[in-house]
C-alpha cells in the first residue's frame, strides 16, 4: 500500500516552477529518501503533503485517501518536522512536549519522551530561549514522535545537529521504522541517505529525475578504480584509459576512471603493466548524485 501518493503535482509561484509534474508513492514501512539541493522544491512538495500549501495542479493521497485539503484526521496520523522550527521560548522543553501531549489527548508520562532525549542528549528542564538550534530540531522530533504517527515527515531534520547526534537520530529512526512506522526523509547531505533510506528520490529544479532503491544509486555494476603504475608518467593514450568514464591522469603515475559490469576485461587491459598500487571501489552516493546533475546540465 503507497503511504504517500502525489501524481503529476506542480505548485507555481508569480509564474515561476516551484514544482513541476511530479509522481511519487512512498510504501508502507520504508525510509524514503527526498534529495536535492537547497531550492530543488523538497520544502515546497513537503507544504503540499501536509496541506500547507495548495498545488496548481496534480493530486495527493495520504493513506489513501483524497489530502488536497487540510484534514485532521489524516494529521493526527502524521509526524512533522519543518526545515524551520518555532517554539514558546518562555517554556522548557518538558513544558512544550506536556502541550503538545495534551494537543493529541494523551499524557505526557505515558510516552517515550524520556529514552528518546536521553538518547539525543537533550535537557527538557532548560528554557527553549536558551536552545541551539540544534536542540530546538531535537526537541521538535520529540514533539512529532509522542503520539506514534504511522507517518513521520522529516524536512531537513539533521540541520544545526553534531556528527554524533546525528548519528544517533539515525539509529532512532531506524528503530522507529522497525515498529512500523514510515518516514519520509528530506535532505541534501547524502551521506545520511545512503545509511538510512531504503529507496531515494533525486529532485532538481523542482523536477524528479530519479528514483531508485539505495544501492541502485550507490553504483550498482560501476566499479571506480584508481591505479599507481611504475613510473611517474601519463599513460591514458597507452592503455586506453578514456574508453572508460571519467578516465584520468592525476599525478605520479596515478590514473582513475570507472567502468560498468564485470572487472574481468578492465583488469585484463591492466594486466601487462607493472602496478604498484590498486584500488576498486563502488561510487558513493554522491559520486552518482553529482554525475546525474552533470548530465542533466548538459542536457
Amino acid at each position: 500500500m503507497a503511504i504517500i501518493q502525489v501524481e503529476s503535482l506542480s505548485k507555481d509561484y508569480k509564474g515561476k516552477h516551484a514544482v513541476s509534474d511530479l509522481n511519487l508513492d512512498v510504501r508502507a514501512g520504508e525510509i524514503y529518501g527526498f534529495i536535492g539541493p537547497n531550492g530543488a522544491g523538497k520544502s515546497t512538495t513537503i507544504r503540499m503533503i501536509m496541506q500547507l500549501a495548495k498545488p496548481t495542479s496534480g493530486r495527493i493521497l495520504l493513506f489513501g485517501q483524497e489530502a488536497l485539503r487540510p484534514s485532521p484526521e489524516l494529521r493526527r496520523r502524521i509526524g512533522y518536522l519543518p526545515s524551520e522550527i518555532r517554539l514558546y521560548e518562555r517554556w522548557t522543553g518538558r513544558e512544550s512536549l506536556a502541550f503538545t501531549a495534551r494537543a493529541y489527548g494523551l499524557k505526557l508520562d505515558g510516552t517515550d519522551f524520556r529514552e528518546q532525549a536521553g538518547m539525543l542528549d537533550l535537557d527538557l528542564d532548560k528554557k527553549i530561549k536558551s536552545y541551539s538550534l540544534g536542540n530546538r530540531k531535537k526537541l521538535g522530533l520529540i514533539q512529532c514522535l509522542l503520539h506514534k504517527p504511522d507517518l513521520l515527515i522529516l524536512d531537513e531534520p539533521t540541520s544545526g545537529l553534531d556528527p554524533l547526534i546525528q548519528r544517533k537520530l539515525i539509529d532512532m529512526l531506524k528503530r522507529q521504522r522497525e515498529d512500523g512506522m514510515t518516514i519520509f526523509f528530506s535532505t541534501h547531505v547524502l551521506s545520511e541517505v545512503e545509511r538510512l533510506c531504503d529507496r531515494v528520490a533525486m529532485i532538481r529544479g523542482g523536477r524528479l529525475l530519479r528514483v531508485e532503491n539505495v544501492e541502485g544509486f550507490s553504483g550498482a555494476r560501476r566499479h571506480v578504480f584508481k591505479v599507481r603504475f611504475a613510473g611517474e608518467e601519463d599513460r591514458t593514450r597507452e592503455l586506453g584509459l578514456r574508453e572508460f568514464d571519467d578516465g584520468a591522469f592525476l599525478k605520479d603515475g596515478v590514473h582513475r576512471f570507472s567502468a560498468d559490469g564485470p572487472l574481468g576485461p578492465v583488469l585484463r587491459k591492466l594486466s601487462g603493466c607493472e602496478i604498484v598500487e590498486l584500488t576498486v571501489e563502488r561510487p558513493t552516493l554522491e559520486d552518482v548524485f553529482m554525475r546525474d546533475y552533470e548530465q542533466e546540465e548538459e542536457r
